[in-house]
């Protein structure tokens, strides 16, 4: 071997020593950097000539990261999972504080004081201080209503803004990760960026807790990003999609998603992240087919049903003069009752529906039955009418000519503003009629003695009649017996039924039971879901923490590894040091024997 190989591989140590020791020391400095995977120098020998058969030295192959792609993609898949429950986790709780019922103004209390009030008049059905306790706690329970529909509303709203503004961030994110990507992909076969794909994989795993993605390597060590299920391209190296908000709302009046303006989806498309949890809460949680606010408007929807019903076909202690409808009929009022509205049980619409006609909401209970009315100059001479036939087959119009051909009392439509109301009125000036019954339930889906109005949990409200004086109330029953009927303002027995519905048993979504115990079920499903997620979130989060773990032990950075090899490889720089200084010597020997 000659003194100028003896130099060069010496100086080649030294390089190779170095790179070693700068590529620890980069390791050391960014011991603390989140998502970065250590490096580690490849080292190999270079082979000798026939000159220096016994090899040339060493030289630097390449500078490597420590990391395993099977652990990276678990912890990517589990983040996308984690940024769902944990969005979940955040507006659950506020869903579950608006149905507490830990207090006095919970609808379960406000429901059960209800039922107190109505066995309270029972008692006492003539005094006025029971009726005003009565409409009293009904618009109570109203209000309680309202207020629980408004606070689910105030939490999807800000919750659809919140989807907006995670679009933005998605689409800020897509555009970084293309840049980063079309560098790296650019320096591969010159300059490996091997900083960048750590800072590109940090970028994923950030992006994949916001929207579930799935990655693809390309050539060059590029990525492509696509929606979870492959559907859609959203980033790779030269291209970077947006995300906005689609022209298209849903039932609810909320928009969809887009991709470059082409409809994307909902909750069925984008199933994981913040914005996949997002959507849940927004779309299934709150509304949707079984979502809490589609609930309690089912349960509003049958409490104004089952009190109207009731209170439909009762008289207050003076019987009276006229009744003006509480809904208002609409424009159509000629189509057959069948054609108004679907004949679908515990239906729930609001404007949106496609099925929405502007028509009186309890069309849809409308059965084939009959009224009866009674008449008279006085309270003490009544005479009953014939039963009034009614039919879905029968319009609005058909059954107010029905009512006035019976002799006993007069229909007509009163007309406010745009919209008209059924109004019924004794036929005689100052005489005066009441319900003795309706079998059809045609009254109580007009609004003829209704204590509720309204068409959802929205807007449901105490027949403003009745706030105006309680006297109106309708208390007491007629009794009809072989033919006659009679009057009795004690008469409590509008006043029983109205307690009654406290135990009476409703089928709702195909639930047979009291509204008490359907608002419990509720309530129950609700702190479960709660419960459920909230197990989940723990268990995601100890998975996480268990690949976080398992990602550190491969492509962490060890300080007390980084060490030894620090020691290392500066003992190999200080003997690849004395190498070339035995070799100076060494050529200063010779030359001096010259």
């Amino acid at each position: 071997m000659s003194l100028n190989s003896l130099l060069n591989i010496s100086k080649q140590g030294i390089l190779v020593s170095q790179g070693s020791l700068h590529t620890v020391s980069h390791n050391i400095s960014n011991v603390n950097t989140p998502g970065y995977s250590r490096q580690t120098v490849q080292q190999e020998g270079v082979p000798g000539n026939s000159q220096d058969p016994g090899g040339s030295g060493v030289r630097m192959e390449e500078i490597t990261r420590q990391i395993d792609q099977l652990v990276d993609r678990r912890q990517q898949l589990g983040t996308g999972e984690l940024g769902r429950l944990e969005t979940r986790d955040q507006y659950l709780g506020m869903v579950e504080q608006v149905f507490n019922d830990l207090d006095d103004s919970g609808l379960s209390k406000q429901l059960e004081a209800f039922y107190a009030k109505a066995d309270a008049l029972t008692s006492n059905p003539t005094n006025p201080v029971g009726r005003e306790d009565f409409v009293a706690q009904a618009n109570a329970l109203a209000q309680t209503i309202q207020k629980m529909q408004k606070s689910l509303g105030d939490i999807t709203l800000p919750i659809d803004k919140e989807i907006t503004a995670t679009l933005d961030d998605v689409n800020t994110r897509l555009k970084a990760i293309r840049d980063i990507n079309k560098t790296i992909v650019a320096n591969e076969n010159s300059n490996p960026a091997l900083d960048l794909k750590d800072q590109r994989s940090q970028m994923v795993l950030d992006l994949g807790k916001i929207i579930d993605i799935q990655t693809l390597p390309t050539a060059q060590d590029g990525l492509k990003i696509m929606t979870s299920r492959g559907q859609q391209t959203i980033a790779d190296e030269v291209y970077a999609a947006t995300l906005t908000r689609s022209p298209k709302v849903n039932a609810e009046g909320f928009q969809g998603i887009t991709i470059n303006s082409r409809e994307y989806g909902d909750s069925d498309h984008i199933r994981g992240g913040k914005l996949g949890g997002l959507l849940e809460i927004r779309d299934q949680i709150i509304h949707g087919q079984n979502g809490v606010m589609t609930k309690l408007n089912t349960l509003a929807d049958e409490l104004r049903w089952q009190v109207n019903r009731v209170s439909s076909q009762t008289v207050s202690q003076t019987m009276y003069q006229s009744q003006t409808g509480i809904f208002e009929l609409g424009q159509d009022l000629t189509t057959p009752v069948k054609g108004q509205y679907p004949a679908i049980k515990n239906v729930v619409t609001n404007s949106k529906d496609p099925n929405y006609k502007d028509t009186p909401k309890g069309m849809a209970r409308v059965v084939d039955g009959s009224i009866t009315f009674a008449s008279g100059d006085t309270t003490d001479n009544l005479t009953l009418s014939q039963p009034i036939a009614i039919t879905r087959d029968m319009s609005i119009v058909d059954i107010a000519k029905a009512i006035n051909q019976s002799g006993t009392v007069n229909a007509s439509f009163a007309t406010e503003g745009d919209q008209q109301y059924l109004q019924i009125s004794a036929k005689k000036a100052g005489g005066v009629f009441g319900v003795a019954s309706d079998s059809s339930g045609i009254l109580a889906a007009l609004g003829i003695g209704a204590i509720f109005g309204g068409r959802s949990a929205e807007d449901i409200h105490v027949n403003q009649t009745l706030l105006d004086d309680s006297k109106q109330l309708g208390s007491a029953q007629l009794t009809v017996s072989n033919g006659a009927v009679t009057f009795d303002d004690a008469n409590a027995k509008g006043a029983i039924a109205l307690g009654n519905i406290r135990t009476s048993k409703f089928t709702i979504d195909g639930q047979n039971a009291t509204l008490t115990n359907h608002y419990a079920e509720v309530t129950g499903d609700l702190g479960s879901l709660v419960s459920q997620n909230k197990d989940s979130l723990t268990a995601q989060k100890s998975s996480q923490d268990f690949i976080s773990n398992l990602r550190s032990s491969v492509s962490g950075v060890s300080l007390e590894e980084e060490l030894t090899d620090l020691l290392k490889y500066q003992r190999a720089f200080q003997a690849s040091s004395k190498m070339v200084s035995i070799a100076d010597e060494l050529m200063q020997s010779l030359i001096s024997m010259v």
